[in-house]
């Protein structure tokens, strides 16, 4: 079953052109670059909320992979080392917009401005998602996402965070949890999204 925005090369071939790059072929991640932009963007979207940052991060994550592929090894799916590079990308981006932010409003004197990030999730989502979405770390709901949106396996979340498979699988548990919890405070959320939520295990 193909993922969201997944393109349509085979994992052998993908490998080939990693390998190909490797060995000193740069056009061989052109593929590479048009097989994972769209699934990409649509994550640095979800977790950075908005269309231009989602932009320049997806740009970023690719000179970051192209940088290092060097020291890319089979051992692991290329989906997940690729991940791994835009999940910790976004976090970094979204530390450093929060900082910003934080002293923006204390200089501004305003305690309850949302994020961009808050903004997006609020227009995308219905209001008990959004507000459960919103509600969790960067780090939880970029796990989520993952988890939820973009069909990653607990090897691949394991890979992707540098945890062990069991010890996403029980993080992602207290996630849905919370995400329940918040969810459960509001009345009338559609129904898909608490089964969405809970359907995976």
């Amino acid at each position: 079953m193909k993922r969201e925005g997944e393109g349509t090369i085979d994992a052998a071939v993908l490998e080939e052109y990693v390998h190909q790059v490797q060995d000193g072929d740069a056009e061989a991640f052109i593929p590479i670059a048009r097989e994972y932009q769209r699934q990409l963007y649509i994550y640095c979207c979800r977790l950075l909320g908005s269309e231009q940052d989602a932009e320049d991060a997806v740009q970023e994550i690719f000179l970051k992979a192209y940088q290092s592929i060097s020291g890319y090894k089979a051992t692991v799916s290329f989906n997940a080392w690729l991940y791994k590079i835009a999940y910790h990308h976004c976090l970094n981006l979204l530390h450093r917009r929060q900082l910003s932010e934080k002293l923006g409003r204390l200089l501004k004197g305003q305690i309850f401005a949302e994020s961009a990030e808050q903004e997006f999730l609020r227009g995308a989502f219905s209001e008990p998602l959004s507000r459960a979405l919103v509600s969790l770390p960067a780090e939880e709901r970029s796990l989520l996402v993952l988890y939820v949106f973009h069909d990653k396996t607990y090897a691949e979340l394991s890979e992707i965070i540098g945890k062990t498979p069991e010890a996403v699988r029980k993080k992602l548990t207290r996630i849905r949890r919370k995400v329940k919890e918040t969810m459960m405070k509001w009345q009338g959320e559609e129904q898909w999204e608490p089964s969405l939520i809970q359907s995976k295990s």
